[in-house]
């Protein structure tokens, strides 16, 4: 996405949940990316930390 595109949806009024469900954060942030930051699914956080009965 070029930054003038990405400058205009930024900027916009509708709120977090419209935004949140944009073309803009769907190609930018993808799960990998966030992988690479070092963020994990929650999924993932949830079946690493739940108690196990033994």
């Amino acid at each position: 996405m070029d930054q003038n595109h990405a400058y205009a949806w930024s900027r916009t009024r509708k709120g977090g949940w419209v935004v949140a469900q944009s073309a803009i954060l769907n190609t930018t942030i993808t799960l990998s990316r966030l992988r690479r930051k070092g963020y994990e699914s929650m999924l993932f956080y949830y079946l690493k930390t739940q108690p196990t009965i033994q």
